[in-house]
């Protein structure tokens, strides 16, 4: 049986995380092979405390904190280097927008592809339950990746994702934000690896708010789209 490691980005997310642990508990007991690593990434409100009092309660779950807020980008950084004894590597996210027990179907699907990302903006999904200013900038930005990359990807930027251990392996990525999600992604097509979607609906946050900043990851996603045409000319990326 391979491991498989669910890794949760967590900053500020002290509202999130009980519900998301519930959750967890009732999706895991299916799968006694399973971990999930929590990144506490320099969360200034209850999260570190909510960790405190959960994880060790549960023999699947465990730990690592940044001592001050370091962004997406780099937990997801942390996170790969303590999950290398794993097969397969899943990032989700704490507020359950999209629903955790569906990463077991992105795992399925690693048997024909090498990441298997959730797709909100496919083409079988009529509606997704989101503001209508995310769901324009999150589809617009996926049409320009499309666009720049020339493969039909209809949804760039989802952080609910499953990866083979290769993938992580040798393909960098540089941005410690949110368009880090985004880079690992054009990264690995460009160096030639298989990603498939899942059409997966993204819904509202119903804990906390989002950290986001929306001109942050505007001036981001221009910069990495710039690098994504000249990787594109030059020939790709190659594999480490």
């Amino acid at each position: 049986m391979e491991k498989v490691t669910l890794v949760v980005p967590c900053f500020n997310e002290q509202d999130s995380l009980p519900p998301l642990f519930e959750r967890l508990d009732r999706m895991l007991g299916a799968h006694p092979g399973w971990e999930v690593l929590f990144v506490n990434d320099g969360s200034r409100d209850a999260t570190a405390a909510v960790l405190d009092a959960e994880v060790p309660r549960r023999a699947w779950a465990r730990r690592v904190d940044h001592p001050r807020n370091l962004g997406l980008g780099a937990a997801m950084h942390t996170a790969f280097d303590n999950s290398r004894d794993s097969a397969i590597v899943c990032t989700i996210d704490c507020d359950c927008t999209y629903p955790p027990e569906r990463v077991i179907e992105l795992v399925r699907e690693l048997g024909a592809a090498d990441i298997v990302t959730a797709s909100p903006w496919h083409p079988l999904l009529e509606t997704a339950d989101v503001p209508w200013l995310r769901q324009m900038l999150s589809r617009g930005v996926s049409v320009l990746y499309r666009l720049a990359l020339g493969r039909r990807i209809y949804t760039i930027s989802s952080i609910f994702r499953a990866y083979r251990r290769e993938v992580l392996d040798r393909v960098r990525f540089d941005s410690n934000g949110f368009p880090a999600v985004t880079e690992v992604l054009v990264k690995a097509m460009l160096a030639g690896y298989r990603v498939t979607e899942v059409p997966i609906p993204l819904g509202t946050r119903q804990h906390g708010v989002s950290k986001m900043s929306v001109p942050q990851a505007i001036r981001g996603h221009l910069d990495l789209l710039a690098k994504t045409i000249v990787w594109k000319v030059r020939g790709g990326i190659i594999r480490e």
